[in-house]
């Protein structure tokens, strides 16, 4: 008995690391696309996506140079900003989640500042979204967000993405490749309780 519970382990092991194998092999990706120029002093930066499958939520960190830009928290949702909201400030949904708008939630982060001069550090962390359409997720490429700065020196700096991580619901093919795992459990607990049984 110990030996046909050790094949069946090993059996559910090797199916779920497939399982995973196969999710993991269509991963999205997080980038950040080409600044766009709003005013001379003003740029946004688009938090994009590619390859995403079912995605249900996704959160990222942005270090930037404070020399440079800083994050436009005085921006005005009332002068005609398009990338500026009387919510979420100077951080704006993008395109990728529309079909599920507008329950969609998203976080507009924390502009990390110093605890000294309560000035801008170079980090904006936390920044997060939910999708509030069907269960299935939103799938393809996209903008998730866009981050609105203001240009303190020339605005050429680099502004990084950190810590991205994305929210996919499972493919079928996970479920397809775990299913018999989980029925062949079913089928040889059945049968190690049916056997105990016969043994009392």
């Amino acid at each position: 008995m110990t030996s046909t519970l050790t094949k069946f382990a090993i059996a559910c092991t090797l199916v779920v690391l497939c399982g995973l194998h196969v999710a993991s092999a269509s991963a999205a990706t997080i980038s950040l696309g080409s600044q766009i120029v709003v005013a001379p002093d003003v740029v946004v930066v688009p938090i994009t996506i590619a390859d995403g499958a079912g995605v249900t939520g996704w959160a990222v960190d942005l270090r930037y140079d404070p020399l440079d830009l800083q994050v436009n928290a005085a921006c005005d949702p009332f002068g005609g900003d398009v990338y500026c909201s009387l919510f979420t400030g100077p951080v704006t949904e993008g395109d990728f989640f529309a079909a599920g708008s507008p329950f969609n939630v998203l976080t507009p982060g924390f502009i990390d500042l110093d605890s000294t001069t309560f000035t801008q550090t170079g980090l904006l962390f936390a920044v997060t979204g939910a999708f509030g359409g069907s269960p299935a997720g939103a799938s393809g490429d996209g903008v998730l967000a866009y981050v609105e700065f203001l240009k303190v020196g020339d605005g050429t700096s680099d502004v990084t993405v950190e810590d991205p991580t994305v929210t996919q619901v499972p493919e079928p093919a996970t479920f397809v490749l775990l299913g018999p795992g989980l029925l062949l459990t079913v089928r040889r607990r059945r049968r190690l309780t049916t056997s105990l049984e016969r043994t009392r």
